[in-house]
């Protein structure tokens, strides 16, 4: 049997009373771990996207980030950022490279209130082996594993200690793992089946198009969203900016493309140009005024109002 399974272009939220006089009363704001921020909604942590400039960026105004691991010094980050009185949160990998940064992190007596560990295919025995060291060595923080894109997964991860699951395998706009393996679920399933499965945090990674698409991934269950191409080509975005016949832009590449491993090895992303968009701030305002009003649709004040609505298959 082949199952029929949906993305976030394939659904809609049907509307419910609004009950605030203006939309501006609706609160975003989640509680993630040990904080609470503005958002629910962050950059990837990706080499193309963010930067030590960009975390510390979103970290001042209250929105969550977490810095991408490769060739990052993940002590000297963590002590910059703690130093600031922000909060630290790294990215790492399954490799001997990471227990030389753990090994590092702990000789400096540095405890980050987040570390991700981040690998395309968190089901395995090596990501489950890491997850036990980081809680064994860091009871302290806040443990999100991924990626995964099944219940049995997400259920597997929530049993080895992760406090949260990123959710998302080859959902994002320069990822090719589809392309290549044939290896993929759409975002509204993957979400939907891992949020259900896990009594932790998900956070749905990848594929986030549109802005209502924030509102359908928390409608699936997600706590967080993650994007890549959305925060891309800004001033406070990573990626070189490039000039084409007069016109500005950004290079914005995947994490397993050429560009970001330097050598063409077990390739899965690719690398496109971005339309550089000057600041950020316009995008972050805009994205906050779309979900305070997908509140208002929702018929609540806050988050978990999108939890409670009816979601519809279109046929495009």
């Amino acid at each position: 049997m082949i199952n029929t399974e949906l993305n976030y272009g394939d659904v809609y939220l049907v509307p419910k009373k609004t009950i605030v006089d203006s939309r501006k009363e609706c609160d975003t704001s989640v509680q993630f771990g040990p904080r609470r921020f503005d958002m629910p909604i962050y950059p990837s942590n990706m080499k193309s996207v963010v930067s030590a400039e960009t975390c510390e960026a979103f970290a001042r105004l209250g929105w969550f980030y977490t810095m991408h691991r490769f060739n990052v010094d993940a002590a000297a980050f963590t002590a910059d950022m703690q130093s600031k009185g922000l909060f630290a949160s790294i990215s790492v990998g399954v490799n001997e490279d990471t227990h030389e940064q753990l090994n590092a992190l702990k000789a400096a007596g540095l405890t980050p209130e987040y570390i991700t560990l981040d690998i395309a295919n968190a089901w395995c025995v090596k990501a489950e082996r890491m997850i036990k060291h980081i809680k064994q060595t860091f009871p302290g923080s806040f443990l999100i594993g991924g990626n995964v894109a099944t219940a049995e997964a997400a259920r597997d991860l929530e049993n080895w200690g992760c406090d949260a699951i990123k959710a998302g395998i080859a959902g994002g706009r320069v990822c090719i793992t589809k392309n290549k393996t044939g290896f993929h679920r759409p975002m509204i399933s993957t979400v939907r089946d891992c949020a259900s499965a896990v009594s932790v945090p998900v956070i749905a990674d990848g594929g986030i198009v549109e802005h209502g698409d924030m509102a359908k991934a928390i409608a699936c269950g997600a706590s967080m969203i993650m994007a890549g191409s959305l925060f891309a080509g800004y001033d406070e975005s990573a990626g070189e900016i490039v000039e084409i016949n007069g016109k500005h832009y950004k290079e914005y590449f995947g994490s397993a493309s050429q560009f970001n491993k330097g050598a063409y090895v077990n390739v899965e992303g690719k690398k496109i140009l971005v339309e550089y968009k000057g600041s950020i701030g316009k995008l972050l305002r805009e994205l906050k005024e779309d979900l305070q009003s997908s509140v208002s649709y929702a018929g609540g004040r806050d988050l978990t109002a999108l939890r409670a609505v009816q979601m519809i298959q279109v046929h495009r």
